[in-house]
């Protein structure tokens, strides 16, 4: 295996339990008057794209030609599901503690939950605040197994960089006077996975990742008593804005686009 090979399989082995597979994600908030108000957030990831991708890149380097086997999916789905054994999520306890202590003043967990169902793992976290400012400094462990491995007297593994560790990050409300504009960023985890790929990756390799992609789903709601004067979200549903994403409108957003993100103005 050239180098190329390993630094991409090592890449691609040690990133977070987050980083890569099908995504299904959904922020919310809710923004009472006084700005106070409850945020949520939920991530389903299924792996089963993200194994078979990964089947294909080795396969591609080591210069195989045409689709894996059935034989060597399934030996591939094996090895995965072997060594995801020893990943179990750590206890509702430690889930707990560890996320209470990164938490901002004025922000408090209301709940969370970690399911890991082989393939598929979910992951949902609600918070209260008491200003919505206060979301973005919201900091997440990068990891939260390591903290199960420190509870259990156990020295922590090297895990990636968990692209959820910011949820809120860039989430700002601007006081102008009659109005208030609110905007951020959804989360493209295509972007943040690509942006860590050594520059000499070949299109192949990209679109492959790309690939196990193509089941993403991100939507960002917001709901308030405020009257809304403008925003750029996808549709609404009574008093709650929507914005929803996917592989295509990502990868067909203009620079402004990008830039713009969510955008909202309230009336005060």
């Amino acid at each position: 295996m050239g180098r190329k090979a390993g630094v991409l399989v090592g890449l691609m082995g040690g990133l977070s339990l987050f980083l890569t597979g099908c995504f299904d994600v959904e922020q919310s908030l809710v923004l009472n008057k006084d700005l106070s108000g409850t945020a949520g957030i939920h991530m389903g990831v299924n792996f089963e794209p993200m194994v078979l991708t990964m089947l294909r890149m080795q396969r591609q380097m080591a210069g195989a030609e045409g689709e894996p086997t059935v034989a060597e999916i399934a030996k591939a789905k094996e090895d995965f599901l072997a060594s995801k054994k020893q990943d179990a999520p750590p206890s509702p306890e430690v889930q707990r503690s560890t996320i209470e202590k990164a938490l901002p003043p004025g922000v408090k967990l209301l709940d969370v939950d970690i399911k890991d169902e082989g393939f598929k793992l979910a992951v949902r976290m609600s918070f209260a605040f008491d200003n919505v400012r206060k979301l973005q400094e919201i900091k997440l462990p990068d990891d939260l197994k390591a903290q199960k491995e420190k509870a259990d007297g156990e020295a922590p593994k090297p895990a990636g960089k968990n692209p959820f560790a910011n949820p809120f990050d860039g989430l700002q409300i601007t006081d102008e006077g009659s109005t208030l504009l609110l905007t951020t960023q959804p989360n493209n985890p295509v972007s943040s996975t690509t942006d860590m790929l050594p520059p000499d990756t070949t299109p192949e390799m990209k679109k492959q990742i790309e690939e196990a992609f193509k089941g993403l789903h991100v939507v960002w709601k917001i709901e308030t008593p405020f009257e809304v004067l403008e925003s750029n979200a996808t549709r609404r549903e009574g008093k709650t804005l929507i914005w929803e994403y996917d592989l295509k409108t990502f990868e067909a957003m203009t620079p402004q686009q990008r830039a713009e993100g969510i955008r909202v103005k309230l009336k005060k």
